[in-house]
């Protein structure tokens, strides 16, 4: 009687802790989340979906029918976030988040952004609440076992995205106004944080812009986040107009800055280095 007493106890014990312990706030899930995001020019992509796997199975208008809406991955339907307004398909898509959608066949995809995210696989899916609609040409590709998204062809106002799956890839480009973000931007410098201040000075930076535009946005982002990276970057913009001196002692300036953060800045001080090369020899010294 003691010991069944006490093996009572035991199992009321553990109930009481395993009650008291908080759920795991990640799922298991037979078909793993993934998210993947990209940055075209100032416009922040970003696109979260599950992955589920081939496994040996027939997917194609079988596991996945045709002519009926797939949530283009598995549980809950696929996320496609955009921070600024983009363009695709020769069609403006407000910034937002979306659900994604495609209705497969054989010889064309269709590919839709519908306005009600959050929702679980197409079952729900409203046709009226589509705001982009397209048709695509899938592609035959190498096998890709987990079903994947992923961003190819960059540059600084346009990226790819690619859905590959089983041996199918359909893609689509996402265009972005990175100018008129960039101009946004200027024209709102002195409210604009340190990152959207310094977001400003490498794109001048990087375009051969107006750089003494570049100084102005550089200087408001030292002046919030005095960090290696952007006085790195106040130094590059003096070599960029050949002012070597200024870049020289703006640059020692970011390495003693980066040295005091622990900061690997080795690619920096090679640049350090080659600016130094082209100083004018001190007075009284020979070549």
């Amino acid at each position: 009687m003691k010991i069944l007493s006490s093996m009572l106890c035991a199992l009321l014990l553990l109930a009481a802790v395993a009650e008291a312990q908080p759920l795991p706030s990640r799922q298991l899930r037979v078909s793993p989340y993934a998210s993947v995001s990209q940055t075209v020019g100032v416009t922040e992509v970003s696109i979260m979906y599950h992955r589920p796997g081939v496994k040996g199975r027939e997917v194609w208008n079988k596991l996945v029918p045709y002519n009926q809406v797939w949530r283009a991955g598995a549980n809950n339907a696929t996320i496609v976030s955009f921070s600024d307004d983009v363009t695709i398909n020769g069609s403006v898509l407000k910034a937002g988040k979306y659900s994604f959608f495609t209705i497969p066949t054989e010889k064309e995809w269709t590919i839709i952004f519908n306005s009600a995210a959050d929702q679980w696989g197409a079952y729900n899916y409203d046709s009226t609440k589509n705001v982009l609609s397209f048709r695509i040409t899938p592609e035959q590709a190498a096998h890709e076992e987990w079903l994947s998204y992923s961003f190819s062809d960059l540059a600084m106002n346009s990226a790819k995205v690619t859905l590959r799956w089983e041996k199918v890839a359909v893609s689509f480009t996402v265009s972005t106004n990175t100018e008129e973000q960039i101009a946004k931007i200027e024209s709102s410098l002195k409210s604009q944080s340190a990152g959207q201040a310094a977001t400003l000075a490498r794109y001048i930076l990087d375009t051969k812009g107006d750089l003494a535009a570049g100084h102005q946005a550089i200087d408001r982002a030292i002046a919030l986040n005095p960090s290696w990276g952007n006085i790195s970057v106040k130094a590059q913009l003096f070599a960029a107009q050949e002012k070597f001196a200024d870049a020289v002692k703006t640059g020692e300036s970011a390495m003693e800055t980066a040295k005091k953060a622990n900061a690997n800045a080795s690619a920096f001080e090679t640049m350090l280095n080659e600016w130094k090369a082209k100083l004018p020899p001190a007075k009284g010294k020979k070549k």
